[in-house]
């Protein structure tokens, strides 16, 4: 009996030490501090993209907001001098990873801060997990990160792709669908693609007695026009809807070739009578069509920024994200086509008077947070924008969007939500990476300080014992998103 004992214990305190080991092996390395609230930048140009530049300035920072702004001491200058400080960038269409996850909540979080993203609207909970960590725990400076503005559980119809979905199949349970949202403390409504016309209509009045906006996707048997969203993603709607209800993403994408003057016109007229904004997610589809030589997307830079479990089972080709799985030289020739009308058209948009936003829809195969937004940025420029205003799109115009008194600008009372640049990134899209300091809710983060965090997290996270474990919880985690 003793022996058994003996035995007994040995095998708890084995247990334990196991369960030890693979706690302190999957634990994230302690988050960046927050620095204290407050900062000096002096003999500095303040540059809103599209509004107004100013050389020689001193910007004061107290608490969480920029409390003066005026000209630059006299005499002496300090360690940001000769620099550019521009609004933080917004991000209107990310995804933040299940909770479930250990780590990729304050990973995502922090890539975004990395790369001068200050806000974020997450554009719906994949399953229920991931939105209030990440609000919660920026908020509650356990770890930082940027805003955080989120939308909750998708609104769809019968036909739902995520579990996490409130079901609305008329328009009472739009209703009630749109009550639970705000009750639940969220900040929009996402609608999706199998609602019909009449519970759209009722999901957005009762949106709009509750001060939400309605974003998502226009649904597949609602025109665009008819939709009225206050924030349209990804183009869809714009083009001619496929007569083959059953073709899906990307393969539905061919109807771009199907885009003429006409509708486009059309297309943008209602877009400014109703207000609705469009936010592309441009990246997507440059993503996919790199995704043409997977091997090569594999070895990008900002690919490498997350852990190998995204690249080798959420975005694999074979049982993970990847749209790119079975299509075929003819299909990303057709991909590649629709890019280009995609393209046109936001400058179309843009010029007609149809207000843009920047989103990237992160969690996408190959879309990186932060990494990703600067891409959409550069994309905006191929579309035809200056980089100024792609910059301001994102700047001012996305942030304006937020509803946050002065977030976009630099005077004082405004958030102190701050880039600081060594280079002008109005004048070109490369000085993007001479990014010196984030401020974020008052508190300067140097690039060195961002840089030292980035490798702690890449030496984590890229560890074989870490990879190991959370391969198959991942897998697991991907299928309990969507409907079998």
């Amino acid at each position: 009996m003793r022996l058994a004992l003996r035995v007994l214990a040995g095998l708890v305190v084995l247990g334990i030490a196991l369960a030890a080991a693979l706690y302190f092996a999957i634990r994230p390395p302690a988050p960046l501090p927050l620095p204290e609230q407050g900062a000096t930048l002096d003999d500095v140009t303040l540059v809103v993209p599209g509004g107004r530049r100013a050389a020689h300035r001193r910007l004061v920072v107290a608490g969480g907001t920029i409390e003066s702004v005026g000209p630059a001491a006299s005499g002496g200058r300090g360690p940001f001098a000769g620099t550019y400080v521009l609004p933080g960038l917004a991000d209107l269409h990310v995804h933040f990873p299940p909770a479930s996850l250990p780590g990729q909540t304050e990973l995502f979080a922090f890539l975004f801060l990395y790369h001068g993203v200050t806000a974020v609207r997450d554009a719906a909970d994949v399953d229920g997990t991931a939105s209030e960590p990440a609000r919660r725990g920026i908020a509650e400076g356990r770890f930082p990160g940027p805003r955080v503005f989120a939308c909750g559980p998708f609104v769809d119809g019968e036909k739902r792709i995520w579990k996490n979905s409130l079901i609305a199949l008329d328009p009472e349970q739009g209703r009630d669908a749109v009550r639970t949202v705000a009750e639940r403390g969220y900040d929009c409504v996402k609608a999706y693609s199998s609602l019909d016309a009449e519970t759209l209509a009722a999901v957005r009045e009762e949106a709009a007695a509750r001060n939400l906006p309605v974003i998502g996707h226009v649904p597949d048997r609602v025109p665009f026009e008819d939709a009225h969203f206050d924030d349209a993603q990804h183009l869809i709607g714009v083009p001619p809807r496929h007569p083959d209800p059953s073709v899906r993403f990307p393969h539905v994408l061919s109807t771009w070739e199907q885009l003429d003057a006409e509708r486009l016109e059309k297309i943008a007229a209602a877009s400014v009578r109703n207000g609705t904004a469009h936010t592309p997610t441009l990246v997507t589809i440059d993503r996919l069509i790199h995704s043409e030589d997977f091997a090569s997307i594999l070895r990008e830079p900002d690919a490498q920024l997350l852990p190998r479990f995204y690249r080798e089972v959420v975005w694999s080709r074979s049982g993970g994200t990847s749209p790119a799985a079975g299509l075929g030289p003819e299909d990303f020739a057709m991909v590649r086509r629709a890019f280009a009308a995609m393209k046109r058209t936001v400058r179309e948009l843009y010029e007609r008077g149809a207000e843009i936003h920047t989103g990237t829809d992160s969690l996408v195969a190959f879309v990186v947070p932060g990494a990703s937004l600067h891409r959409e940025l550069r994309l905006l420029v191929e579309a035809g924008f200056t980089p100024e205003e792609a910059l301001g799109v994102s700047m001012r115009t996305s942030a304006a969007y937020l509803g946050v008194p002065g977030l976009g600008t630099l005077r004082p009372g405004a958030p102190a939500e701050l880039l600081v640049f060594r280079e002008d990134p109005t004048r070109s899209l490369d000085a993007l990476t001479s990014l010196v300091a984030v401020v974020r809710d008052g508190r300067l983060y140097p690039r060195t300080a961002l840089d030292t965090q980035l490798a702690r997290y890449r030496a984590h996270f890229d560890g074989a014992l870490y990879d190991g474990l959370l391969t198959p919880l991942v897998k697991r985690a991907l299928a309990a998103t969507r409907e079998p």
